[in-house]
Parts: C-alpha cells; structure tokens; sequence
C-alpha cells in the first residue's frame, strides 16, 4: 500500500460503523431478541438493515416476519442505549492512536454522525473520545441526511476549512456517497457490509482498518 504524497488541514469521521464498533454490538443485540421472541434468521435481517433509518428498519422486519417492527427496534435501542451510556460499546482498534496522530500533526477533527448529538457525545465522553473532536455535526442539525453532502459542508464549515483542504472517512456506502459528493477526499474503512462496485469506483481509497489510515496519511 503506497501513502499519499499530500497533507491535509482536517479529518472529518463518522461514528457508527468506523469509529465505534456498535454495528457487531447491534447484530449482538438482535440475535438475543432473535432467540427471545423465536424469530428465526435474526441475524441475516440485522445484517440486512446496517445502515438504514429507523423506518426502514421497521418495515423490512414487518416484510420478512410479518408483524411490526418497532417494538422490537425500541427494545433494541433501549438495550443498546443502556450499554452505550456504560461505554460498553467499543472504539474500533488504533481510533485512539489515529485520532492523537492527527491532532499531533496539528490537524483540526470533527465527527459527522446520523445520530443525534446526544448519543454522540454522551458514547464519546463515556469512552474517553470526545475531547479529540473540534466539532460535532449530528443527524439531529440536518435537514437532508446522507448521502446527501449537507452534513459533511456543515463539518468543513464548523472547523474552518474547505472540503478540498479535508479528508473524510466513512464505512457505509451512503456515507461514501455524502462524503465524496462534498469535495472531501474520502477514505472508506469498510465494517461488515463489504464495498461493492459503485464504492470501489467511488471511494478515493478503501483501507482495512484505521492503523492502516494512519499508515497512508504518514501520521507518526
């Protein structure tokens, strides 16, 4: 793997999937209530719905079991809330170590999250994360969530930058589409949904892991 022979003003990340390993935490969660309730084939549906906003994750769980979701999504959020305020949800490995070489190389870091602000802060604070981050732009100060670019202008904006002076990275194929459609240089860290054609074609680059991100940017 070559690095890149640049340098940039700042980083913009997202969280769920890229930073904060929640998408194995969540499959978890399901499979549970999978085994709860008898729902057969949990986790190939928790897999189908990485990803996607609360609605579609409803109405996919009423096309494949054939009664409502959202009971068993508030019961998953609940769960899943109680263990992100107890930092039980997990950074992905070397995010802290990533995160001390950008600010070490005196670069300006933001996140942009589809999560509201709340979540945001309060899983980064409980993980010890949060004082990394210049700024937060949440799903709950959009109007137009991804993969539409708005988030990401709202980051650059928050920090100080153009997108063209940034990188960002993101896991999920909208976040590549809203990220790239900003004019940040964009760098996919795939999570469980692996890239498909249009994400090899989109994506700047696509790395395995953050130590590999850090690796190409030439942080030390």
């Amino acid at each position: 793997m070559e690095n890149i022979n640049r340098t940039f003003k700042a980083a913009i990340f997202d969280m769920d999937g890229l930073i904060l390993d929640s998408e194995r935490t969540v499959l978890s969660i399901w499979e549970q209530l999978g085994a709860k309730y008898g729902f057969e084939g949990i986790r190939e549906y928790g897999i189908s719905v990485i990803g996607k906003n609360k609605q579609a994750t409803v109405d996919e769980f009423k096309r494949v079991y054939g009664e409502p979701g959202e009971p068993y999504e508030r019961e998953l959020r609940a769960i899943y809330n109680g263990m992100a305020e107890k930092g039980q949800v997990p950074l992905k490995p070397h995010t802290i170590e990533l995160l001390s070489a950008m600010k070490k190389a005196g670069m300006k870091i933001a996140i942009a999250s589809s999560s509201t602000r709340e979540e945001v802060t309060s899983q980064m604070a409980a993980l010890g994360a949060l004082p990394y981050f210049d700024a937060c732009i949440c799903g709950d100060q959009v109007t137009r969530s991804k993969p539409d670019p708005e988030i990401f202008l709202l980051a650059c904006d928050a920090l100080g930058v153009k997108p063209e002076e940034g990188v960002g990275l993101e896991d999920s194929f909208n976040g590549v589409r809203s990220c790239k459609a900003s004019g940040l240089y964009t760098i996919m860290v795939p999570d469980i949904i692996q890239p498909d054609d249009e994400m090899n074609g989109l994506a700047d680059v696509i790395l395995p892991s953050l130590k590999d991100v850090q690796d190409f940017l030439n942080l030390k």
